[in-house]
């Protein structure tokens, strides 16, 4: 069996007692309350920027929020088309367009995954970073 190493974060005081987890803090996962691709783009650009000054784990939430009248126009077309099925071509350049490690993406989420390649282009990402780690000398 091989091991796999696992990194728990816990938002509650009590993990700060517990040395093998860390504290909710450590990996902010600033949320974008937008409907509009543009401003939820806007935003994970500049919270990234933030990221690399901060040095620590960061979850860029690609997903859009519904507001109010949002939701009563997705009663009528359906909230999936309505909102996320129509804006899925720019939320899912923006992940391919990223790159992984020191000053780039982290940890990405997002809505209504199954509805892309979601998890393959999350993946090649991550083999970008081994494909960068086989080539330094050792």
């Amino acid at each position: 069996m091989r091991a796999h190493p696992v990194i728990v974060f816990y938002h509650h005081t009590l993990g700060q007692s517990i040395p093998v987890m860390w504290p909710g803090n450590k990996i902010p996962a600033p949320w974008a309350n937008t409907t509009e691709p543009s401003k939820l783009i806007q935003f994970l650009e500049s919270t990234l920027r933030e990221r690399a000054k901060q040095g620590s784990f960061h979850v860029s939430q690609a997903i859009l929020t519904p507001r109010v009248n949002t939701v009563a126009k997705g009663l009528v077309w359906g909230l999936r088309n309505y909102l996320v099925e129509r804006n899925l071509p720019t939320i899912m350049s923006w992940v391919q367009a990223q790159r992984p490690g020191d000053g780039g993406v982290n940890i990405i989420t997002s809505d209504f995954v199954e509805l892309t390649d979601f998890a393959n282009i999350v993946i090649q990402l991550n083999n970008l970073l081994l494909s960068e780690h086989n080539r330094k000398p050792t």
